[in-house]
């Protein structure tokens, strides 16, 4: 009997020892003021401490909140996020992978609402009084991840809806500027389409890039000017056109496209070996977290050149607050953290940015209706115009047609990636500030 007892009070003390590590740890992650309020690993913003109201602590969403945001703001998480992943690699890796969902690649047309992200900023408001359109958080979606060896590739799906959705928003705005106003289209294909095998991507079920690019094309009003860059890519394929770590193309692929873009406007593109540039090393983007940090992808990380303008490298931008930010058109990066290099490009993704040439003096005035492809395309650009103006129809709080019209802007480029312009949620985003 009495070994009994010890042998069950030893069983509480061991119980009561555990809950009280646990506590203690609960209680001390509690208390730390900072907190984290981005993931660099999942490449997100966290959770953020819900506002309580009668109605959310009677119904319990508070609580929920708050449950939601201790977890998603646990002190060191991405240290921890990081070391699981490190364990899980140690179990072997394959030099081929797929990372994702299948059914991420086509999205039937009638969910393009539930696609949308929930966190949504509050209505802003002009010093006029105007209300500006609710701005909604969407991130760019990455589909399915096929990692070969050290490089990691997007699939390719094709959303024909987001498609035409996405054809009929640019008409629209063709449509409706004056008819001085010149409308041109780029679509960029992903480095899949470029660097893969067309026998490859159809197995991997990728679908074809240059077909889907085309069959926007196709679609576009007569007043639209396509810049077909596919081919210019292809040719280049044996370049250092796009990262291995990340989603994005680099500045090497982007003065290919602005060449393209300069010949169909018959005018003269600035040699390559004009430009001053700017090297970042150490870059690990998008599809290193999406591949669960991969040591493959890791231990090769990607570098960052940049392209300064030759007549300014200043520029100004009007940032989520409404606050305006004096910035450079290529900053300089080299300590900011390995996820954030491509961010030297026009300060990343900001509802509306604009450059100002003091070279010239015409008022001549481009837009850009972009997401964060377009970056690395618009210094490029600078050395051509009065003025360059970029929105990321993501976060712009307004519409196309007042802003055209304000500024006198007689030329509109878009330009996206094919998977942005076939995705329901992205394509969304421009209708909403074309029919603004």
């Amino acid at each position: 009997m009495r070994r009994k007892k010890k042998v069950r009070k030893y069983i509480k003390f061991k119980i009561y020892a555990f809950a009280g590590v646990l506590f203690f740890f609960a209680l001390i992650a509690l208390i730390i003021p900072l907190r984290p309020k981005e993931s660099d690993v999942e490449k997100r913003k966290l959770e953020k401490f819900p506002k309580p109201t009668l109605e959310t602590i009677w119904n319990g969403e508070f609580f929920e909140g708050v449950n939601l945001w201790y977890a998603d703001t646990f002190p060191l998480r991405d240290r921890l996020i990081s070391g699981n992943m490190k364990i899980h690699s140690a179990y072997g890796m394959q030099k081929n992978q797929i990372y994702g969902s299948t059914q991420a690649f086509a999205s039937a047309p009638d969910e393009k609402e539930k696609e949308k992200e929930e966190d949504k900023t509050q209505d802003k408001k002009l010093k006029d009084g105007k209300k500006q359109r609710e701005i909604t958080q969407v991130q760019e979606q990455f589909g399915v991840v096929y990692l070969a060896e050290d490089t990691a590739f997007n699939l390719f799906g094709f959303d024909k809806a987001a498609a035409d959705e996405y054809a009929d928003s640019v008409n629209t705005l063709a449509g409706r500027v004056d008819k001085d106003v010149k409308v041109y289209d780029l679509i960029v294909p992903i480095s899949s389409g470029i660097y893969l095998d067309a026998e490859l991507q159809k197995d991997l079920g990728s679908a074809d890039q240059k077909e889907a690019i085309q069959y926007i094309y196709d679609k576009l009003d007569k007043k639209v000017t396509t810049v077909d860059v596919f081919a210019t890519l292809e040719n280049h394929n044996d370049e250092y056109l796009y990262f291995r770590s990340d989603h994005h193309w680099t500045a090497l692929a982007a003065y290919y496209a602005y060449c393209e873009f300069m010949d169909t406007k018959k005018a003269e593109p600035t040699s390559i070996d004009k430009y001053e540039t700017k090297t970042f090393d150490g870059f690990l983007g998008t599809m290193y977290s999406y591949c669960n940090q991969s040591t493959a992808l890791g231990n090769n990380p990607d570098t960052v050149t940049a392209y300064i303008p030759l007549s300014t490298n200043e520029m100004q931008y009007l940032d989520m607050n409404g606050n305006t930010v004096d910035y450079e058109i290529i900053a300089d990066v080299t300590d900011w953290n390995e996820s954030s290099k491509y961010n030297c490009f026009i300060g990343g993704d900001e509802p509306l940015s604009w450059i100002h040439n003091p070279a010239m003096s015409d008022g001549s005035a481009c837009l850009v209706v972009k997401e964060s492809y377009g970056n690395a395309f618009v210094p490029f650009l600078v050395d051509h115009y009065e003025y360059v103006y970029v929105v990321d129809y993501r976060y712009y709080p307004s519409g196309l047609m007042g802003l055209i019209k304000e500024k006198g802007i007689k030329e509109v480029l878009f330009l996206n990636n094919v998977m942005a312009a076939s995705t329901a949620s992205l394509v969304s985003n421009v209708t909403e500030i074309v029919n603004y």
